[in-house]
């Protein structure tokens, strides 16, 4: 009830009204000028972000080709896909291969005697040999059926690379013992330790007797006519650096020739790293020039416009891409050398057919003007980490501008904190004045009332 406000009951007047306009004329001023600065920070705050947005995508572009990843990247072409994929490291020689798949590495595989699947063959143990190792497998009287002796071996501890699974054709069932790997050296063999307890005449022994399903193979390729061996139908390093995994057999005498596998520069890569540079930088470029322009025409200014710290990373940048980089040799020293010129308004266009020259001819020139420990990559990266690092420039304008809009906060808290101690104020003004007008009104009805009730004073003769 403390807060109630009432019209004026002594004077008529609005009080509220005159109350509400007083303090609206006490709060326009600094309103408006709260508002003015708080909109100031925060067109600043987006501008400086839009341009740390265009460094960061600019930085991006740079990291791809200033990391020497792309000038290491190799293609890998093959004239068919049928018989063998391949992948080729940065340290691969450019050349081209003849291949033939000869053979594919297989894993070895036996079977045991055919049994019921459904019968106990009692305790004992399966010694399981992979190579130069082996495992022992104990098998309970009461866990002793084929698929439980396949989990047994499937689950041991000290598997050496064993699998087993029962296979059921018309003959019966049978315990398949395959290796996980491939090659001759994961050739497998099993042998039993029955103590005869099994049901229907079966016992561990069956498993012990095996035949073979399928044998143990090595790869065998054979590159411009050197035949290698291996393991597995992945091969490394026959050619350096470059890794095959064979899929299928090839007869070079036959109606499947030889796969012709050609390992080149990956120039596409860096060709498409290159146009992402040149975007990138035009971005940044584009962003600065719009924040900052003056339109005489419309004589409109840019939210930066004048703004020292756009004005120098502008000036930076273009600066940056005239200079030559340090040990750089030949006819490739700067950027203009393989395609890309300044245009007149700052930002860079791309000849796309120096480029493709200048890779074919010079690649690994091209490599070293972007990624040498003074190629433009690097150079780029220091200047904008110069803006957006933990220290730079534009990291410490925006701290500046936050800390800004802070204390504009604390500002308009202040001030709303006062406005309601001002309105208290005059509303206690205007309902003073409304109290001493109504005691005014009240002592003048009252002598109204004593000349009225006058002799002679009420009378019309």
């Amino acid at each position: 009830m403390a807060d109630l406000k009432l019209p004026g009951v002594g004077s008529g007047f609005p009080i509220q009204a005159f109350v509400d306009a007083t303090v609206a004329g006490e709060r326009a001023a600094k309103d408006q000028q709260l508002s003015r600065r708080a909109d100031t920070i925060d067109v600043q705050l987006s501008s400086y972000g839009s341009i740390k947005s265009a460094l960061d995508s600019f930085n991006s572009a740079l990291k791809k080709l200033g990391d020497n990843g792309d000038f290491q990247k190799r293609s890998v072409t093959l004239d068919k896909d049928d018989y063998i994929t391949a992948r080729a490291g940065s340290s691969a020689v450019a050349g081209s291969y003849s291949i033939q798949v000869m053979q594919l590495a297989q894993a070895h595989k036996l079977g045991s005697d055919a049994v019921a699947a459904d019968k106990a063959l009692g305790s004992g143990s399966l010694t399981m040999q992979v190579g130069s190792e082996s495992f022992t497998v104990n098998i309970d009287k009461e866990k002793s059926t084929l698929a439980e002796v396949a989990a047994a071996i499937n689950n041991a501890e000290d598997n050496k690379g064993v699998r087993a699974t029962v296979i059921t054709d018309d003959l019966g069932s049978r315990l398949v013992y395959f290796s996980d790997k491939t090659g001759e050296d994961s050739k497998i063999s099993v042998a039993a330790s029955s103590n005869n307890d099994g049901e229907g005449g079966f016992s561990l022994n069956n498993l012990g007797t095996t035949y073979e399903i399928q044998a143990a193979k090595n790869a065998k390729v054979s590159i411009d006519g050197a035949v290698v061996t291996s393991q597995s139908n992945e091969i490394k390093d026959a050619i350096a650096d470059v890794t095959f995994d064979l899929k299928k057999v090839n007869d070079a005498t036959g109606s499947n020739p030889n796969t012709t596998l050609t390992i080149g520069y990956d120039k596409k890569a860096v060709e498409e790293s290159i146009k992402e540079f040149v975007t990138a930088y035009n971005k940044v470029i584009n962003v600065v020039d719009n924040l900052s322009e003056y339109n005489a025409v419309s004589e409109k200014a840019g939210p930066l416009n004048g703004d020292s710290t756009t004005r120098g990373l502008k000036s930076k940048m273009r600066d940056m891409l005239s200079e030559a980089v340090s040990g750089a040799s030949g006819s490739m020293t700067s950027l203009n050398d393989f395609g890309v010129k300044t245009k007149k308004d700052g930002t860079l266009e791309l000849d796309e057919s120096v480029l493709k020259e200048q890779l074919t001819a010079n690649f690994d020139e091209v490599g070293f003007l972007f990624s040498s420990e003074s190629g433009i990559s690097n150079k780029f990266n220091d200047l904008i980490d110069s803006y957006t690092g933990r220290d730079g420039v534009l990291t410490k304008r925006n701290e500046s501008l936050n800390q800004q809009m802070r204390r504009l906060e604390t500002d308009a808290d202040k001030f709303e904190e006062y406005m309601a101690g001002f309105e208290a104020r005059v509303y206690k003004q205007f309902s003073s004045m409304d109290m001493m007008v109504a005691k005014m009104n009240q002592q003048l009805n009252s002598v109204m009332a004593a000349f009225s009730n006058m002799p002679g004073m009420g009378d019309n003769q």
